[in-house]
């Protein structure tokens, strides 16, 4: 059987992704764009723009066993915050909301209530407070994501909290729990493809916490260069372990993501690979690769 992939997801500040030892990077405080990912126990990590920590693999019960990815966002180590709240039960005092914030001003690392002061719908654009005061204009049961800097303003998108528990999470159609940075994160991100790269402005479809989602890149470091969180990478590639890529300067590479169905890699030395195991791709997503030494 073909070696399992590692792509690692980290978010740092605000939120990152990686691949193998790979991680989202994380936003500082007051900045606009974040990302999201994981520590490896079921949440990713994030890095200035969302966070949360996955898995790398099938876990018998019907999860896609991928090739050589890991997730997360930010390493363990820089997480520990406590928090005063449980954002799956959201129980904060009425008016309030159970939000991730850095308790230290660096990573979302824990979670605490603030008050619900505005009325944005799930879509509506929103205004964030930063990462430590972690306020925003969206609605009960809603926080804002995906932020980014706009005129100096830090802007995001109004994003529902996964229901549910950590273990059996539900978010509506079209997008699937992000549980990243030891679970103070756990946001209903847009599902995408990887072969498509439908995602808006800002972001890329990166593999996090078992599916593919649209999450903001934090370098846009090109093909072959090394990255330390999966939404490093620039958009079309993800960030893979060493191991499975040609001369790769790093603990990991950015790697090209392929159709096998149409088999081509941009990348000397690499072969177009299945990026799921055998049989365990789920509906829509049978053509995707990625591409990484032959036999790795």
């Amino acid at each position: 059987m073909k070696k399992t992939l590692v792509l690692s997801m980290m978010l740092c500040g605000s939120v990152s992704f990686v691949l193998a030892g790979c991680g989202e990077k994380d936003q500082p405080e007051g900045d606009t764009s974040s990302t999201q990912a994981g520590d490896g126990d079921g949440d990713d990590d994030t890095s200035d723009s969302g966070d949360g920590d996955g898995d790398t693999g099938g876990d018998g019960d019907g999860e896609p066993t991928t090739t050589g990815v890991t997730q997360g966002f930010v390493p363990d180590e820089d997480f520990g915050g406590v928090s005063e709240c449980d954002p799956f039960m959201q129980d904060c005092p009425e008016g309030e909301k159970c939000v991730p914030y850095g308790s230290t001003g660096g990573n979302w690392d824990a979670n605490k209530c603030v008050a619900v002061t505005g009325d944005g719908a799930e879509g509506d654009t929103c205004t964030y407070g930063g990462v430590v005061e972690a306020t925003d204009d969206c609605g009960d049961g809603l926080h804002c994501w995906d932020v980014m800097d706009v005129d100096g303003m830090a802007v995001g998108v109004c994003t529902a909290f996964c229901t549910g528990t950590a273990d059996n999470p539900s978010c509506g159609p079209g997008t699937s729990c992000l549980i990243a940075n030891d679970g103070s994160i756990n946001l209903c991100v847009t599902n995408c493809d990887p072969l498509l790269q439908d995602c808006g402005s800002g972001l890329a479809c990166f593999w996090a916490n078992g599916n593919f989602n649209c999450i903001f890149t934090t370098q846009d470091i090109p093909l072959g260069e090394p990255c330390g969180f999966i939404n490093d990478c620039v958009a079309g590639t993800g960030c893979l372990t060493a191991e499975v890529m040609p001369n790769c300067n790093g603990s990991a590479c950015c790697g090209s993501f392929c159709d096998l169905s149409d088999p081509t890699c941009p990348q000397m030395g690499t072969e177009c690979s299945s990026f799921f195991e055998e049989g365990m791709a789920p509906p829509g997503y049978e053509n995707v690769g990625v591409c990484i030494l032959p036999g790795a």
